[in-house]
């Protein structure tokens, strides 16, 4: 024989299902990685080519060679740190 009664009416007192915290982040990924890594480099490439070209119109020393990679290892510096506090 079927039982035929109502189905019970939900607990309206229940507590609900906590919600995912947003604090809860994954482990960072390859392309969080790679995206570093692409990052840094296109910052070095950059600021040493910019530097190389300025030597070569002005025809003078390796100076401005390296002084665009100082400016590009800071960027690169920079871009990492901002890279991995964004993942923390």
């Amino acid at each position: 024989m079927a039982d035929n009664s109502p189905l019970p009416e939900p607990d309206q007192t229940a507590v609900p299902a906590p919600a995912v915290d947003s604090m809860v982040r994954s482990a960072p990924g390859i392309i969080d990685f790679l995206t570093m890594g692409v990052a840094s480099a296109l910052c070095l490439i950059l600021a040493g080519g910019i530097g190389v070209a300025i030597d070569v119109v002005a025809h003078s020393t390796p100076l401005w060679t390296f002084v665009g990679l100082g400016f590009g290892v800071v960027a690169a510096v920079a871009v990492t740190v901002s890279l991995v506090r964004k993942n923390l």
